[in-house]
């Protein structure tokens, strides 16, 4: 990295891995035609009609419409809720969620498959279709049979990067840290949570990266946290700077 600026949008081994990745998975997922096809997703009514349903049955809701967006509402798999440990304080103002485990998991047992999702992220949607999307692109990945680039110890990273090629990369840069004020209770201060495993900057890379191959830079900007925004703008400027990047994924 030069003293002054980056010369490369994410550090260059990620970066590197995160387009020959990317190429993977459009290699084995259809190529340009798939993904000239597939959305990208956003929090309407579009994608998710309304419910009046409420807890677990809410969470099912989402679920088959995640499945439905991703090609999978013919696959059969259980989704099941678990409780995880609220929040903790770590100092006097500060709260920090998600210590108490993560916050889904895909499990395959005897040939049935069982994704799981904490309960309290039925109050958050966003988070929410984030963490099916995750859990169901593993489901995806595990039908090729094999690892990507990286091998097993890159596979989540692979798989959040498979969220992103399947359209749902919004609801994850969103959510990938959240930092926020609360009133509950007498109590007051900050409340800290964060989900998955990429940077807010990676997330912003990823769908910066979808809506320059469908020809749809912006379209992602109404939905987006203003930090998100920003970031995923910046990306659009580096990869129109770079066609090179982009020329190998075209051809696919």
């Amino acid at each position: 990295m030069p003293l002054f600026g980056r010369s490369r949008f994410l550090d260059e081994d990620l970066e590197d891995w995160f387009l020959e990745t990317w190429a993977w998975l459009m290699s084995r997922s259809g190529g340009m035609d798939r993904l000239r096809t597939t959305p990208l997703v956003t929090p309407t009514r579009d994608f998710f009609p309304p419910t009046e349903a409420v807890g677990h049955e809410k969470a099912l809701h989402v679920f088959e419409c995640v499945k439905t967006l991703m090609g999978l509402q013919a696959w059969d798999c259980e989704l099941v809720p678990k409780t995880r440990a609220g929040s903790r304080q770590v100092d006097r103002y500060l709260f920090v969620s998600g210590g108490g485990g993560a916050a889904g998991t895909f499990q395959v047992r005897d040939g049935r498959v069982t994704i799981t999702y904490a309960s309290d992220l039925v109050d958050q949607p966003m988070a929410l279709v984030s963490t099916l999307a995750h859990e169901l692109a593993h489901y995806r990945l595990a039908i090729l049979g094999e690892h990507g680039p990286g091998g097993h110890e890159a596979h989540e990273l692979a798989t959040e990067l498979a969220v992103a090629h399947a359209g749902f990369a919004l609801f994850s840069a969103n959510t990938a840290f959240e930092f926020t004020r609360f009133n509950s209770a007498g109590d007051q201060g900050w409340h800290r949570s964060q989900h998955g495993y990429f940077s807010e900057r990676t997330w912003a890379f990823a769908l910066a990266l979808f809506l320059k191959l469908r020809d749809e830079e912006g379209a992602a900007d109404r939905w987006l946290k203003p930090n998100i925004k920003d970031m995923t703008r910046s990306a659009t400027k580096y990869l129109t700077k770079r066609p090179q990047l982009l020329a190998p994924l075209t051809c696919l």
